[in-house]
């Protein structure tokens, strides 16, 4: 018994020095990744220049394929190396035919690799709102902008004062960056509590919520007045970690746990889609009521698929529940 016992104390040893050693390899992996698939996007990106739309569809299915490419030699790096396995959702439907409007939990940046491996294969990647200051950051930046990623540029109560012609500006720059998306079937994702949940940040804003932040909804609204009436539903996901803090240090080291993902799809009320539903304007107040309700319900849900995970004794499966209890 001491000889087993002073192997697994050995063993452990190995593992937590080589672990630096492990991160800083999966950084620089990642890092090249990101550089190799975006340096392949710049060379695409002439095509769109040719104004013609044979030309134009080629490009859009290489910036898919480079998009999958990034993703998929993520995954393989997190299965392969570090030995790493999210318990993803098979109950998803495959559907590259719609348009999709992608909501999720947001714990850490850890988050958007489990999403990505959910949805490769069965939904079309997501493109994200993007700050338009982004756009400037070294080739993600470009890369994010030639492959069609919406951009958003807000202004400030105080800006809008000082100059009143800007009124609406802002949503005009966001609708002709979607025109892209438009075109065909894709995916915009959002995390809307707007930053990762820790228990300061919960306890800082005084959340009614046992699991979430509360939600800054005027990015959905947004997203919904102008892609209005492509979204017909909200894919609504869950990403669950087994341990209570998740880092992307963690994620690079290989030290993550269990990490299950839960989804299900809900359609927004027929009355949401009418081209004379304003989200963003007029039917704000309806539309955050709707919202603030969904919203709970997540929040219910996901504080008992997390006790389903982390307590599997004591409580019947997250799956269960879900089915049960879907509206």
């Amino acid at each position: 018994m001491t000889d087993q016992s002073n192997v697994s104390s050995t063993l452990i040893l190995k593992r937590m020095v080589l672990q630096p050693f492990t991160g800083v390899s999966s950084f620089i992996f990642m890092s090249s990744n990101a550089l190799f698939w975006t340096l392949l996007a710049h060379l695409v990106a002439p095509l769109l220049l040719l104004k013609n739309t044979q030309y134009e569809a080629f490009a859009e299915r290489c910036f898919n394929r480079l998009y999958e490419g990034w993703a998929g030699a993520n995954e393989w790096w997190f299965q392969h190396v570090l030995g790493i396995n999210w318990e993803l959702d098979d109950t998803m439907k495959v559907d590259f035919q719609h348009w999709h409007l992608i909501i999720a939990n947001h714990r850490s940046w850890v988050d958007v690799f489990v999403i990505f491996a959910q949805l490769r294969g069965r939904r079309p990647l997501p493109r994200v709102f993007m700050k338009q200051a982004l756009i400037w950051m070294p080739f993600v930046g470009s890369a994010t902008y030639i492959m069609g990623f919406p951009y958003m540029k807000r202004y400030s109560k105080e800006t809008l004062k000082r100059k009143p012609h800007l009124i609406g500006k802002d949503l005009e720059t966001t609708r002709q960056s979607c025109i892209r998306l438009l075109k065909r079937p894709n995916a915009i994702m959002s995390f809307v509590e707007g930053t990762r949940f820790t228990d300061a940040k919960h306890k800082q804003q005084a959340s009614p919520y046992g699991c979430l932040l509360k939600p800054r909804a005027g990015g959905v609204s947004f997203i919904l007045q102008t892609m209005t009436p492509t979204i017909k539903s909200i894919t609504d996901i869950n990403v669950l970690y087994e341990q209570q803090t998740v880092t992307g240090w963690d994620l690079l080291c290989g030290r993550i746990g269990k990490v299950r993902v839960v989804v299900r799809d809900i359609a927004l009320p027929k009355t949401m889609l009418t081209s004379e539903y304003n989200a963003a304007g007029k039917d704000r107040e309806h539309f955050f009521a709707w919202f603030n309700l969904y919203w709970q319900d997540k929040d219910t849900r996901l504080s008992r698929q997390l006790d389903a995970l982390r307590h599997p004794s004591s409580i019947g499966t997250e799956t269960d529940y879900s089915v049960k209890n879907a509206p």
